[in-house]
């Protein structure tokens, strides 16, 4: 017989979901999403928006599922889950971005929703994604966070500069300004601007042979556990950047360990 007591009416861990492209590698996207969400003590939920066609190093198309599947999907899963947090990861475009932050502002109206910008793929494919500066506006509103890495920060913003390019977007939303992709070979620094200023600097040491397939994914999926725990943003961020961080040095591959 199903049981028909809401997860929200038992004992339960807190509840996250991700709402992104799957990865078969499982380096990437909702399957190291999902990986994260466990090795931080919080249960994951999953809904794709597209099957890649890819493993750690090549990445050769993808095809998107249509959203009237993910409306699906995230209807039934409102009918038993009290999600705390939502990640969303890779989507065919802005519309699509805004249209499943419209799907959890519907669902899950208290959820905190990070929104992780994939515009690059890092086995090698690039999404052609326009950036409309009116459905970007729309979709940034609501965030909690948005996690671009410096050359997102720049497409997003049509800036030459990171750093100011941050400081714009987060007028709209905090920013945590990934720096993975800096030049820097002995310190990695993100930044947190809130409210058009610089509001912390996470600085972490760079790993020897570093640069694992999902990194990016790892991070804001490490985040959104945390706040799903009911952490604080910096808090929050610094969890996962410790997460991240186990996650780098588990292995000398491209595809990391997550429970050790």
């Amino acid at each position: 017989m199903a049981i028909s007591t809401p997860y929200n009416s038992i004992k339960f861990r807190p509840v996250a979901l991700t709402i992104a492209g799957f990865d078969p590698s499982g380096g990437a996207g909702i399957l190291a999403d999902i990986k994260t969400f466990e090795g931080m003590g919080v249960y994951g939920l999953a809904i794709i928006t597209g099957n890649t066609h890819q493993n750690d190093i090549s990445f050769q198309d993808v095809t998107w599922l249509d959203k009237n599947e993910k409306q699906k999907n995230i209807a039934l899963l409102a009918e038993r889950f009290p999600v705390k947090a939502v990640k969303l990861g890779m989507h065919k475009n802005l519309k699509d971005v805004l249209h499943s932050i419209k799907l959890c502002k519907k669902y899950f109206p208290d959820a905190k929703i990070i929104w992780d910008p994939v515009l690059a793929a890092s086995a090698g494919y690039k999404l052609k994604m326009k950036i409309e500066k009116d459905t970007l506006d729309k979709i940034l509103s609501p965030l909690s966070l948005v996690t671009p890495n410096q050359l997102e920060a720049c497409k997003l913003e049509a800036s030459k500069d990171a750093i100011d390019a941050a400081i714009r977007i987060s007028d709209a939303c905090p920013v945590l300004l990934k720096g993975g992709h800096s030049t820097d070979k002995k310190v990695s620094v993100d930044y947190l601007f809130v409210n058009g200023k610089l509001k912390k600097e996470f600085s972490s040491s760079r790993i020897k042979g570093d640069g694992k397939h999902g990194s990016g994914c790892v991070l804001s999926s490490a985040i959104t556990a945390s706040l799903a725990k009911g952490d604080t943003l910096e808090s929050a961020i610094n969890k996962g950047k410790e997460y991240v961080t186990r996650f780098l040095k588990s292995n000398n591959t491209l595809l990391g360990y997550h429970l050790n």
